[in-house]
């Protein structure tokens, strides 16, 4: 006997995830082969990551974010962003929301169609390592390790990010001893006038995607540590461009970005 599971496919600068209204409880959040089928770009839906909500009012919801292998996520900016756009789908009078991912709390609106914003209840951490302990095989400029939810090294290489092997470099540093035994991801930037150009090699996807939030986040404040930007900043990714900033007067960092419904559809599982 088949269930029927309706979802929602979403992007967010290209990102792109499977939103599950998962008020009915369709999923505990322990079938991690399910969603890795699911993620899977030939034999499933296809999708960056699967978001499961959770809520009794509009106005406050919970998140559960599942990397496209499958495995539990700590935060993903542009997926909690498509999240927060099906929440004023689901309940169109509503542009503000307050949601929890993994025991952090975010706050978001509706900027307008197909904008969200979300703010950062939490102060990112800097983390400034020994170029010894890295062994770093390329030349770079800088780098600087940030959390933004989720861990990021931040590379100023040498070479242009055109002619980057994103794919080789990212997979060498995001399995690198150093960040044992969960990894990192590894974002490349370029700083040009005011915006950061970046390209990010995800953990969990296990590949280079066209946008990614937390990394947007990192790369601005990497910026501002180095001095070579200010906020509010725009960052550039392959899929579109993400605009960060920071409200000084509640010291709180902020995202903000376009999101996109792609399609609807219904997963046929077995009992």
């Amino acid at each position: 006997m088949k269930r029927e599971i309706p979802f929602f496919k979403f992007h967010g600068a290209g990102n792109d995830f499977i939103l599950i209204d998962n008020r009915q409880e369709y999923f505990r959040g322990n079938e991690n082969e399910i969603f890795q089928q699911l993620c899977s770009r030939r034999f499933g839906i296809g999708a960056d990551g699967l978001m499961l909500l959770s809520f009794r009012e509009c106005h406050t919801f919970r998140l559960q974010f599942f990397n496209a292998d499958g495995k539990r996520g700590e935060m993903c900016g542009n997926g909690a962003r498509c999240a927060v756009y099906l929440m004023h789908l689901l309940c169109p009078n509503h542009k503000f929301f307050r949601f929890e991912i993994h025991e952090k709390w975010f706050e978001s609106e509706i900027k307008g169609d197909n904008q969200v914003k979300i703010t950062w209840e939490f102060v990112p951490k800097i983390e400034k390592i020994d170029e010894s302990i890295l062994d770093i095989p390329i030349k770079l400029q800088r780098y600087l390790s940030v959390n933004s939810g989720v861990p990021h090294l931040m590379f100023v290489p040498e070479q242009s990010l055109d002619r980057l092997d994103v794919f080789k470099w990212g997979k060498y540093f995001r399995y690198h001893d150093y960040f044992a035994p969960n990894g990192t991801n590894v974002n490349f930037l370029k700083f040009r006038g005011k915006r950061i150009y970046i390209r990010t090699y995800e953990r969990g996807v296990e590949n280079e995607t066209l946008a990614c939030g937390t990394g947007a986040v990192a790369a601005a404040i990497a910026g501002k540590e180095w001095d070579l930007t200010q906020f509010p900043v725009e960052v550039v990714a392959l899929g579109g461009i993400l605009r960060i900033g920071f409200d000084e007067t509640r010291e709180r960092i902020w995202m903000e970005g376009p999101v996109k419904k792609v399609f609807t559809g219904v997963i046929e599982l077995d009992n």
